[in-house]
Parts: C-alpha cells; structure tokens; sequence
C-alpha cells in the first residue's frame, strides 16, 4: 500500500480537520484559508484523493510527534512501499504548505508592527521604545547620536537562499493578494477576484520546479541581492529614516541615513574560484544601473506630480539661476520641453534633473550628475522652493532620503580574499619573504611599503595562483578609477592570523594603484580571535600602516568571524571569546586614538552568529558599539528580513533601535566573578565539543551518514565549494554546509553541544544571578533556549538508521544525554518550566510549522536510504525535500 493509498474515511475526517482554525485567530484563519485553496489546486492537478492523502501524512507525522509509535509504523511502512515518482507530490504539497504557513505568519508579524503604532510606547525593539526609553536623556546628545548613526547592513551571497527566485516571486505576490482578500473595505467581486489571483498563482508554483537545473553563477547572485533593493529596500528605507528623524533627532525633515548597505555578491573570493577579478566592472556597474534608474524613476514621477504654477511658489534666485544653468548645460533637454514648463519651475527642474541622471546612466555629449551629491543639493532647490512645509516634507524628502542611503550605487561592493593566496602573491614579488619569520615579514613589507619603488620585484613567471592575486588588486584600482571609492573601497582580509598578513594587502593594493581600499581584518578562529589585539597592536605601531590609517581620519574596522569560531571550539566558546575580542580591541583603540568599528559577520542560525538580532546588539560589551556597526545579512535571511516592506522596516528599525540603545545606555561592566565563571564555561564546552567533532576520528564518518551533508551538493544553492581545500575533512568543511547538514535533520548540533557539559558543572546560584544581571549571559541563555526548542531529538532519530549500528551506538547517547544536561540547565537558570515558556509568540510561530516539516523530514529518511542504495532516480525527490526543510525552518546556515 502506497501513501497516496492508505487513506481511511476516518483518517480522510481526521486529516481534514488539521490544523483547526480559531474563529478569532487570524493567524490560524488565514493559514487555513491558504490550505484550502492550496487544497483545490492540489485536487484539480493531481486528483481529489491525493489531497485528503497529504492531509493524512500530515495527521500521522502530528501523531507521531504526540508519541504514537503504531502511527510511526504505519507511516514509514507506507513510504517504503511507494515508489519515487509516487512521493514527488507529496514533497511539492508539503512543502508549499509549509512556506504558505510561513507566509501567513509574516503577515501577522506586519499586522502585530500595525497594532503597535502610533502607540507612545511603541512595539518592542522599536524606533519609538528606544525614544522612550532615551526621554531623559540629553536632548541634544540623542539627535547628535541619531544624525551621526553609522549602521551598514552587507548582504551576502553565501549561503544563498535555497528557494528559486521564481517561487519567492510568487510568494510575495500570495502575501500581497492576500491584503486585497481580507481587506473589508473593497467588494465581494474584487476579494474574489484576489482570490483567483491566489489559486493562478498557486497553480502556476505547483508546476514550477522546487530545485534548480543549474548551478547559480555569480551574476545570479549578484542579481539576486539587487532584487532586494529594487523590490522593497530602495522604497522601506525613506521611512525608517522618517522615523528616525521624527522620533529622536527632534527634526522631521532631516535627510541623515540611520543605516546603510554593502554588498559581497561578486566580491568575495574567498575559497570562491567563481569569482573572478574579470567580475568586478560588470558588478560594480549593474549596482550603478539600477540605482540611477530607480532614482530616475522616482524623479519622473515626482516631475508628473509637482504641477505647482510660479505664481503660486516662493521661486528664489537659486532656483532660477540653475534653470538658467541647466538651460545652457542641456539645450536639446530645454528644446523638447519647450516654453509650457515654465510657468510650472519646480516641474521643470525636475524634467532637468531627470535629464541629468539619463545622462549619467548613459554619458554622452550632454553633462550628468558628477556625484549624489550634485544630484542631492538640485533636489534640496525643489525643496526650498516648494512654499509648502505638507510638501517639502513629502516625497521630495523621501527622495533625499534615498540619495543619501544609496547615492549612485545602492550597496557599497566589499571585496574578500584569503589571507593564504595574498601571502602567496606577495612572498612571490618580495625577495626573502617566504620562509621568514614573523618580524622579518613585517619589516620586509614596511620597507616596501615605504619605499618609493612600490613595483618592483615583479613575477613574470609566477603561478596561477599569484597571477590571479595581482589580476584582482589591478581590477580593483581600476574600480577605484572609474566608480570611486564609495561604490568600492574595502578589501575583507579572511583567516588572519598575524600583522603580516595585513600588510601583504595593502603592500599589493599600493602596488597595484588600488589605494583608497581599506583593508579590514577578519577573524574568524578562536585562537585568532585571542590574538586579535596582538595583531593590531602591531599595525598600530606599524609607521607605514599608521600612515593610511591616519589618512583615514584614524578609522578602522574590524571584522569577527561567528560561523568558523563556533566551529572550531563550539558555540559557547565562541560566544566568550568574540566579547574578550571586542572589549581588549575597542580599549586598545581608545588607547592608540583608533575609530573602531566591529563588522559582525553573522549568518542565520544561532552557531553562526544568528538569532536576535535586537538583543544580539544590546549584549555586546560595554562601549563597543558607539553608534557605528557592520552586520552581514545572509542567504535567507534577507528574504525572510526583507521580501515584504513593512517586514523590512521592523528588521530595519529593530538594527537602529539597538545601535542606539547601546550606545546612549550601554550595559554595566560584568562582575569579576561572572567572567571567571564565563571563562570556565567556555573551557568546558570547548573540551566537551572538541571531544565529539574534533577528536573522535569516526565522526567525520558519522556526520556524513546522519546528515545529507554530501547530497546537499546537487541542490544548486550557490556558487561557493562546501570545502575550502582538497580535502574533505572537518578542518577544510565550511561552516555553512556544516550548518545546513545539521539543521536538515534537525538536531541543529552545532548551535548547542557543548553547552549542556559548561553549564551543569557550574554554581547554578551564580549562572542565576548571571542571567539576571548580565545582558550577555542572558542573550547566549535566550539563543540556546531557542535553538535547544528548535531541536528535534525524536525527528532526528529518524536518521539513526542512515549510521553504521556501531557508530549509532557508541556516538548517539553522547549527543542525547548532551542535549538533556542543556535543557535542564537553562530551564533551571531561568526558572521556566519548559522551553520558551516566556515567549509565546516565538513557541506558536516555531510550533506552527512542525506538523509540515516532520513529514518532509520522514520522506527524506526515506530517500537518503534509497539514494544511498543506489538508486539515482530517488535523488530529484531527495533535494526537493532538502529545499522544502531549509525553507520551514527558514535556515541554510
């Protein structure tokens, strides 16, 4: 008997009564909605019985999370008997269940952000709670904290988002019809009509391919991110800057950007063979295209709109000298729009403006705009000379507000390289570089660095490997030249481990002509974290790195790596060892007149960095942040931050609301006692995770039969290698397939073990009094209890027949009786009597989505077996249950 056979009138009830929708729930009556015309789309291609079949696998994986063991049988018995082709549909149906059940969730996220405002004390995490919690502060020291706020966001291409861009495209347009459907203002006829735009477009979703054909390449990528700014960003951020200048910088038209964004699609080569210095140009100038259409658009619609006649407008004599300019600058743009405009001057300035920005998109004879800056102070005349503050304060601000977040190109591009082929590529250029040690190395490279010679030594015939390194730092300087240093100006420097490797980068980036490149150091192991400040120590005191970093008005930044640390010595060590980092690194700037700024390159699962992000920012040590933070948003995160606007703006405005707090009220200096007793934790959890992962030679053979680490290649998710050498071993696995792997089976290992060991064998009254007087303990607590929630030891179990019955054995109780030690104690630390007690909102939304995920999970059971025995044809299904999990539990690492 196959799945789609073994439906019982009983069971068909059963399934049909699941999930059962509270009348005054709207989360739960729109999510039953979406089921039930995904029911119709279902029935009509595939037949009426394979739906009642899917709500009925759905109904038994509900039992078998409630402990049903015969249902467990009768389930995994039904799979073996079904053939591959038999269980495709029941892939596509749950996991479309599963991303319509996350859509109905981030519309009761925007519904919740919509109860809250206009509310004094605003929604948590918000604009307007930093501004109440900031009323008794300096007036004047918060608008100076808010116009001077230096928060950039860098969305990355690693890991990518799991979905295809076409099944995000017809998700949001779900999201929006579903705003017509339940919008009580408009007809029957047009609710209806929306409700046929829902069923065509889960029709058209259902015959839409759940994986990709083809491997992404860098321009998918690169065009990926820019879907972002285009779709939602560009238009979100006028209005988090109006909050922003309404609620805390005591002026409602201020222009200042309270946030800013970077970008690494097309930059990061960093073990990365994809991306190629060739690729820099074409990046750079697809940021610069769109940025200058969106702006022209904007402007043109605002020309459409501004019909004001000059005899109603306080037209001063600057606006009138700069049509006079502009009329002589652009004769053909003033003869083919002829005497009509003016008697309507703001209209045509602004038909001038969009001129301008035509002509800086495509330069010709005519002259465009040099900078945003010339482009901003034409717009500021508009302004001036609206004679209306309801209409200066419109959508002329919002655009100002735009030219100042994106300027000419949207999202500053960051290179990244490994420190290995930098090292590489200058030993290959610099006489006796090679085998010398540490303080020859900085010598050698200060004198080149000083010397007036910057190209000698060349290779002629070095490798391909420094030919390559030197072809990028020249693309770079040509980069340089013709985009400025705004569109491109740092190069991430990865894996370093001493000074050295710093002045390798900029010794090339000078020889090259690539000057105005900063470099930042990243990172990213534990050891390297605690020799961060040995490190910059050095540079510091280093008279050629001192050099350009004074030209830089004393500016550096720093970046810390959060997905290889915890790797590398587990999250809790991790976790220490980056807030030691942060807190020597910004008392040793202080002490050199150094302008840090920590770039915190976070990904989207708790192990790399992820989780609370408003809550994450508030628990950095004391005096770090000072108004100024890099933060990387990741794969899909960036969808689930910012697929729709006003989710967008509550992401956005949770980042400033922190960045702000922490800076005017950051927390009180640890006691002694909780950072010895943090120390010893950390050497706990480091002993007792190196013990598993590092140590025990068979768990490298472990990881790979418990979790689809090595299928996980066809799913065509990006650009990058699973593996940054030859060897596939732990030490060269990245961080984020070591994530994704885990999350699959969704045990989410890396993201707690080693913390059930660090925490039992502590003083339970002082990891209490930790947890209630030190934001840090509390943070790393509310990530645990979170992700420790999310873990699904029953799930997982599942698994265990993929593992050799020896390896099971011996490794599973290790990892169970971890798991139990982590749960008791943070559930004895916080005093709750199960997890996620204290926040209901989170527990419903994370248990909304478990009777979808679990029979995805024991379908891919299934089919990792089969796969594994040979049979190819099993694979597609295979990697379309992969795509299916990583979208429900809204992770890829």
């Amino acid at each position: 008997m196959t799945v789609s056979e073994s439906v019982t009138p009983a069971k068909a009830e059963a399934a049909g009564s699941e999930p059962s929708p509270g009348a005054g729930d709207p989360l739960d009556r729109e999510t039953e909605f979406l089921f039930e015309l995904l029911g119709e789309v279902v029935a009509e291609q595939e037949g009426a019985e394979m739906w009642d079949s899917v709500r009925s696998l759905h109904a038994d994986a509900a039992a078998i999370r409630a402990g049903d063991e015969d249902a467990a049988e009768r389930l995994i018995g039904r799979l073996r008997q079904s053939p591959d082709p038999a269980l495709a549909p029941f892939i596509r149906a749950c996991a479309m269940a599963l991303a319509l059940a996350n859509i109905a969730e981030a519309r009761e996220r925007v519904r919740e952000r919509r109860r809250y405002d206009g509310d004094a004390g605003g929604q948590r995490e918000s604009i307007a709670e930093a501004a109440f919690s900031l009323r008794d502060e300096d007036p004047g020291r918060v608008t100076e904290l808010a116009s001077a706020l230096e928060v950039e966001l860098v969305l990355t291409a690693h890991p990518t988002e799991a979905r295809r861009r076409s099944i995000l495209d017809h998700q949001r347009r779900i999201a929006a019809e579903l705003e017509v459907v339940h919008d009580d203002r408009l007809g029957a006829s047009e609710r209806e009509g929306a409700r046929g735009q829902i069923r065509e477009t889960l029709a058209i979703w259902w015959q839409t391919d759940a994986v990709r054909r083809l491997r992404l390449n860098v321009e998918d990528e690169v065009q990926n991110v820019l879907f972002f700014f285009e779709a939602v960003l560009f238009d979100a951020v006028p209005a988090l800057s109006a909050e922003v200048a309404r609620r805390l910088s005591g002026d409602s038209a201020a222009v200042a950007a309270p946030v800013r964004f970077g970008s690494w699609a097309g930059g990061d080569m960093d073990g990365n063979p994809s991306v190629d210095p060739d690729g820099f140009l074409p990046t750079l100038e697809a940021h610069r295209r769109l940025a200058l259409r969106l702006l022209r658009d904007r402007v043109s619609a605002l020309a459409r709109s501004y019909s004001q006649g000059a005899d109603h407008l306080p037209v001063g004599r600057p606006l009138l000298a700069s049509l006079e300019r502009d009329a002589n600058d652009l004769p053909r743009a003033a003869e083919a729009m002829g005497a009509r405009w003016r008697a309507e001057p703001l209209r045509f300035k602004l038909n001038f403006i969009e001129w301008r920005l035509a002509n800086t998109l495509e330069p010709g004879d005519d002259p465009g705009y040099g900078s945003p800056e010339e482009l901003a102070g034409d717009l500021e005349l508009v302004r001036a000379g609206t004679g209306s503050s309801n209409v200066s304060n419109g959508a002329i601000t919002a655009l100002l507000r735009q030219v100042a977040c994106f300027g000419f190109h949207l999202a500053r591009l960051d290179a990244r390289q490994s420190a290995g082929p930098l090292r590489a590529a200058a030993a290959a250029l610099i006489p006796g570089l090679e085998d010398a040690d540490e303080e020859t190395r900085e010598r050698l490279l200060t004198e080149a660095l000083l010397s007036s010679e910057a190209g000698a030594g060349e290779a002629p015939e070095a490798d391909d490997l420094v030919q390559r390194v030197l072809q990028t730092f020249d693309a770079l300087a040509l980069a340089g030249e013709r985009f400025g240093p705004e569109a491109l100006d740092t190069l991430v420097v990865s894996m370093v481990e001493s000074a050295s490797d710093v002045l390798c980068a900029l010794w090339l980036a000078q020889r090259s002509g690539a000057s105005h490149l900063r470099v930042t150091p990243l990172f990213e192991t534990v050891d390297d974290l605690d020799g961060a400040q040995a490190t910059l120590e050095a540079l510091y005191s280093n008279q050629a790195y001192r050099e350009q970093l004074d030209a830089r008005s004393g500016a550096q930044d720093v970046m810390l790596g959060y997905s290889d640390s915890a790797k590398d010595a587990s999250f809790l060590a991790s976790q220490w060892a980056l807030y030691q980092a942060q807190e020597g690194l910004a008392r040793q700037a202080e002490t050199h007149g150094v302008t840090l700024r920590f770039f915190h390159g976070r990904g989207g699962s708790p192990s790399r960095g992820g989780g609370l992000s408003h809550a994450a920012i508030l628990a950095q040590p004391p005096d770090t942040v000072h108004g100024r933070i890099r933060i990387t948003v990741q794969g899909e995160t960036i969808s689930a931050r910012y697929s729709d606007r006003q989710l967008a703006l509550r992401s956005l405005e949770q980042t400033v609301a922190a960045v702000m707090l922490g800076t005017a009220l950051p927390p009180a200096r640890p006691e002694d006692a909780f950072r010895e007793e943090m120390e010893a934790m950390a050497g706990r959890s480091r002993v007792a995770y190196n013990a598993l992962v590092n140590d025990d030679e068979d768990f490298m053979s472990f990881l790979t039969q418990i979790t689809p680490l090595n299928e996980l290649a066809g799913l065509n998710i990006g650009s990058r290698p699973a593996y940054r050498g030859g060897a596939m071993d732990i030490e060269d696995l990245r961080a984020i397939p070591w994530v994704f792997a885990w999350m699959q089976n969704r045990l989410v290992l890396p993201s707690w073990y080693g913390a059930g060991a660090a925490l039992a064998e502590g003083d339970l009254d002082l990891h209490r009094r930790m947890w209630r007087d030190w934001s840090f303990f509390r943070s790393v607590c509310d990530m645990l209890e979170m992700v420790l929630f999310k873990s699904d030891l029953g799930v997982a179990k599942r698994y265990l027949g993929l593992v050799a019955p020896e390896l099971a054995e011996r490794l599973w109780p290790v990892i169970v009786e971890e798991h139990a030690r982590a749960v008791d104690r943070v559930l004895a630390i916080t005093g709750k009597d199960r997890l996620l007690a204290g926040a209901p909102s989170l527990c419903a939304r994370l248990e909304h989505r478990n009777p979808w995920i679990d029979p995805l999970s024991h379908i891919q059971v299934e089919l990792l077996h089969r796969v594994r025995a040979g049979d190819e044809g099993a694979r597609e299904a295979l990697l379309t249950t992969v795509a299916g999990i990583a979208a429900g539990m809204q992770n890829t690492g």
